[in-house]
């Protein structure tokens, strides 16, 4: 099983192949993900992890399109990226995206919404990760309601950490 890590920095697990800008220990590949081809084949990835990378980069259609194309055919992403309520993503001043619950929604088929792109993703997992104290309780207990309500008139008031989404990639014949 062939395994990318994006964005990993110095945090790539023995069986990944790990893919990051900067230049740290345990980096297989050095790449500029921001707006750019990946440097592997179309269709030769089974699974790919990214955690806090998204974020640092500006173009996310073309970095999920490109995700897209090197994943095989029903092959896995799974992406966790700081929540827009996360106060961490403010801070560091690299963060270019923030991302809502339904930010992955535009690449996912069968989910109305403007399509940017041709690529399409069905969700198999997409959550809100909350701290573990009463703000992250009560938070996780509105969001578990109405997830629309939650980010319409909770979400700064009851912050989340992070987004994590693990997509499957929908292939035809042509891709």
């Amino acid at each position: 099983m062939k395994i990318l890590n994006l964005g990993c920095g110095s945090n790539k697990k023995t069986d990944e192949i790990g893919v990051d800008i900067l230049n740290v220990k345990n980096i297989d590949v050095i790449a500029d993900l921001d707006g750019n081809l990946l440097p592997f084949r179309s269709n030769s990835i089974d699974l790919i992890r990214s955690s806090h990378c998204f974020e640092h980069l500006s173009n996310t259609v073309k970095i999920m399109e490109e995700v897209h194309r090197v994943l095989k055919p029903n092959g896995i992403a799974e992406i966790t990226v700081p929540h827009v309520s996360n106060i961490g993503y403010f801070r560091d001043p690299t963060h270019k995206r923030p991302f809502t619950y339904d930010t992955f929604d535009f690449f996912v088929r069968d989910i109305e919404t403007v399509k940017y792109t041709n690529i399409e993703f069905e969700y198999l997992k997409k959550t809100l990760i909350f701290s573990s104290g009463l703000r992250g309780k009560i938070g996780k207990l509105i969001f578990n309601i109405s997830p629309r309500q939650y980010e319409k008139y909770y979400t700064w008031r009851y912050p989340c950490y992070e987004l994590c989404v693990k997509l499957k990639a929908i292939k035809y014949p042509e891709q």
